[in-house]
């Protein structure tokens, strides 16, 4: 190997630029193991860059740029310490959990999120309530519209 120490990470790209010479790696293995419990993972959960400087060649400076995943730990042998601990609202939670496993695994690891959707209904519930009684639909429709063009207009600066 030519440079020993990276034989962790896969090194897909080097660029001179000007003075430096420019290293783009990242990790080598799609599963690894998790530190604590040694699972093996392969879940993203989300990647950042680590810029290392390292040994100069030839007289030049080297910048590594090591792209780095972070893992969810696939283990669930935590929800049997919850259980142990007899505690009757996280054991219902822990239940709960693992009744619907892969969806909870798929919600926490997709890069998809509902957040604005859900947002948006609880938005046009809150008005619901604030209007109870005092109108009915057309006007409901009027001031949930409004508020839709509008991002930054709450419903109560509204009324």
């Amino acid at each position: 190997m030519l440079i020993p120490h990276f034989s962790a990470v896969l090194v897909e790209r080097v660029v001179l630029e000007r003075e430096t010479i420019r290293v783009l790696a990242r990790t080598r293995s799609r599963r690894v193991p998790w530190p604590d419990c040694s699972v093996r993972s392969s879940r993203v959960h989300s990647t950042y860059e680590r810029r290392l400087a390292d040994t100069p060649v030839g007289g030049q400076p080297v910048l590594v740029e090591l792209t780095v995943r972070r893992l969810y730990c696939e283990n669930k042998d935590w929800i049997g310490a919850v259980r142990t601990e007899d505690l009757p609202g996280l054991n219902s939670f822990a239940t709960g959990l693992e009744k619907d496993w892969d969806a909870v695994i798929q919600g926490l690891s997709s890069r998809w999120s509902s957040g604005p959707v859900e947002g948006r209904v609880n938005h046009i519930k809150m008005i619901k309530r604030q209007m109870f009684g005092r109108a009915k639909l057309p006007l409901l429709r009027k001031r949930v519209l409004l508020t839709a063009r509008q991002p930054g207009v709450t419903s109560a600066s509204c009324a």
